[in-house]
C-alpha cells in the first residue's frame, strides 16, 4: 500500500533553531536507511520551507500508524509536527481502470 506523507514542522517557542536542527537530524539518520532499504520510495524536502514528502509503501494501517509515531520527529515535538496522508496508487492502475470504465 502505497501513501504520500506531508510532514508540516512548526518550531515550538521552547526550542532554539539549533535544538530544532537536531532533531531533524536525528530524523534524517533514521529515515535514510529506511529509503536505502526501499520501505520509503521517495523523500523530499520541500524548498523554503520547514515541511518534508515522502512516498512510502507499508503492509498495512496498522504499519503506517506504528512508522508515524516511531519518528524522531513525531516523538520529540509532537503537536509541533502536522502529517498529512493520502493512500495513493500507480497512474498505471489508473489507465487500466479508466480503460475498462471507458468500455
Amino acid at each position: 500500500m502505497l501513501f504520500l506523507l506531508w510532514f508540516k514542522v512548526k518550531q515550538p517557542e521552547s526550542i532554539t533553531q539549533k535544538q530544532l536542527m537536531e532533531i531533524w537530524k536525528r530524523e534524517a539518520e533514521a529515515a535514510l536507511p529506511a529509503v536505502k532499504a526501499g520501505k520509503i520510495k521517495g523523500l523530499y524536502k520541500v524548498s523554503g520551507r520547514r515541511e518534508v514528502v515522502a512516498i512510502i509503501d507499508v503492509n498495512s494501517h496498522e504499519e503506517l500508524d506504528e512508522i508515524l509515531e516511531t519518528l524522531p520527529i513525531i516523538r520529540e515535538l509532537g503537536h509541533s509536527v502536522t502529517v498529512e496522508v493520502n493512500a495513493i496508487h500507480p497512474y498505471e492502475n489508473f489507465y487500466e481502470l479508466i480503460r475498462k470504465l471507458a468500455q
